[in-house]
């Protein structure tokens, strides 16, 4: 299975996770400050659809960071989970700068 596969049903299971927390979310908040005993209780359609709604903008941000780092070709992956790793790379005269310089004797 390829890192592209392995991410998208990442992706997938927390988009669904944070849509059904984000559906759950907006309608115990209606509950609480909008209905009151007595009355029925009001339609889950609208905030099912926000709930959707969250979980696809979630999903699409995630996918659109995970398409930006294979765009930029620095995912690697290193040891033996496989997890990707962004590695920035210092030039060898500024490291060498820094390692020369002594901040507490300045004179």
């Amino acid at each position: 299975m390829e890192e592209r596969d392995k991410r998208l049903i990442e992706y997938t299971i927390e988009a669904l996770i944070v849509a059904w927390l984000s559906y759950l979310f907006f309608y115990q908040n209606y509950l609480l400050y909008n209905w009151h005993r007595g009355l029925p209780l009001p339609s889950k359609w609208p905030f099912l659809l926000v709930g959707i709604g969250m979980g696809a903008l979630f999903f699409w941000y995630e996918w659109r960071k995970f398409e930006n780092e294979l765009s930029e070709g620095s995912v690697s992956t290193e040891g033996t989970s496989g997890t990707p790793t962004i590695t920035n790379e210092m030039p060898e005269d500024s490291s060498q700068e820094l390692l020369n310089e002594n901040p507490m004797n300045d004179e």
